[in-house]
């Protein structure tokens, strides 16, 4: 038994790194050629001054055994200024009976284990076994808590990513539904445009055309190509990748997102009604902000659809007093089922039918909402559903 028991703890100690201090040479040299059979590198050090700067010079020692009783530093100096660097590090201590008035000095600094002088074999063996499990459990802790932060990392950089790609799958999905709302706002100004060339040549035809027709003329042109072009500017600002955050206007965000569904909405017959009693400025992306707004009234529109609503319409209510900003979006649409709606937020959940929607949209306005600095979240009211973005003065962070 004792044998095995010795070469397990040999094999292990082959392992590991030791720091012999000790300022008789004899006994020096005398224990160097045990330890050194015992350990894959023994250091020794002549004294405590000698072994600190060992210490500091080699960051993979595993274990130090010192004598006490040392010319210019002795050991429990040393032990004091290596524990202000290390305070695992296990540490015997080699002690004459003489020593014993340094006994309750090295328990203090928590060294690991007595060894008498002489030193007997069997002694040493039982005091190394003691601290190379002591070193083994350091270790496997040490690799436990690597592969447990490793793992940490790995699913927090999982998370990002699937972030990423629901992030632009939802983008990916509004710039479809975009892309129909500002087909059909071109259509109009283009019509106009359209219809105005034609009626100049019955115009030059009858001679009406003089100075103040082409001013007239020229005006309304402009106007009809000023709204295709600011259409134009907020599509592609809409979906332009910018990671910059700055202050900015809710207000803005609203308009600026209601601008690009305005003629999509009014094919559908919804009107907003907007109430701005006192305009809020956050801090953060403003693109990702319309499209927590796109993605609400966008819901409103399906529900609307899906539910034959007749009058139709959302109201946008912002305000803010001295601890809050909280913008409002509801609509008469019929309200979000209850099975439902304490899950709105999750990722895949939908009021839709199957093929009809992918319950990315609300997921990610969620996102959106905590990285402003705020909350979303949804209540049912008469006839409808409220979503609120709330946020507190007080948690805004304004710094880049």
């Amino acid at each position: 038994m004792m044998q095995h028991s010795l070469q397990k703890v040999l094999e292990y100690s082959k392992q590991l790194t030791l720091l012999y201090v000790e300022d008789e040479e004899n006994i020096r040299e005398e224990t160097k050629n045990i330890l050194e059979n015992m350990f894959s590198t023994t250091i020794t050090a002549v004294d405590g001054e000698d072994g600190l700067k060992k210490f500091q010079q080699n960051p993979h020692i595993d274990l130090i055994l010192t004598d006490i009783n040392m010319p210019k530093v002795n050991g429990i100096d040393m032990i004091k200024k290596i524990r202000s660097q290390n305070t695992q590090i296990p540490i015997l201590v080699l002690s004459a009976h003489s020593d014993v008035n340094y006994f309750i000095d090295t328990i203090k600094l928590g060294i690991d284990g007595y060894i008498l002088k002489p030193i007997e074999i069997k002694q040493l063996f039982y005091s190394i076994e003691k601290v190379t499990h002591k070193i083994s459990l350091q270790k496997e802790n040490e690799e436990y808590k690597h592969n447990l932060e490793a793992k940490v990392e790995e699913e927090i950089q999982k998370r990002e990513y699937q972030e990423k790609i629901l992030m632009h799958q939802s983008k990916l999905a509004a710039m479809g539904e975009m892309m129909d709302a500002v087909a059909h706002q071109w259509k109009q100004p283009l019509n106009i445009i359209n219809m105005r060339i034609d009626m100049l040549q019955y115009d030059f035809e009858d001679n009406i055309i003089d100075d103040k027709y082409i001013d007239e003329f020229i005006g309304k042109f402009k106007f009809q190509m000023s709204h295709i072009v600011n259409t134009l500017d907020e599509f592609r600002n809409f979906f332009r990748p910018n990671k910059v955050s700055k202050e900015f206007k809710i207000s803005k965000s609203i308009d600026s997102t209601l601008l690009l569904v305005n003629d999509e909405f009014i094919k559908n017959k919804i009107e907003f009604i907007k109430n701005i009693q006192d305009d809020g400025t956050i801090y953060g992306n403003a693109n990702d902000f319309k499209h927590l707004i796109l993605n609400i009234i966008n819901n409103s529109k399906d529900a609307f659809n899906e539910n034959n609503i007749q009058n139709r319409t959302i109201n946008i209510n912002l305000f803010k007093n001295d601890e809050i900003i909280k913008l409002e979006i509801y609509d008469n649409a019929g309200g979000i089922p209850d099975k439902v709606i304490d899950n709105i937020f999750n990722a895949n959940v939908t009021t839709k039918e199957e093929g009809k929607g992918t319950g990315i949209g609300l997921y990610m306005s969620k996102q959106i909402a905590s990285k402003h600095s705020g909350k979303l979240y949804v209540q049912n009211i008469k006839n409808g559903a409220k979503f609120i973005f709330e946020t507190s003065i007080k948690e805004i962070d304004y710094e880049e």
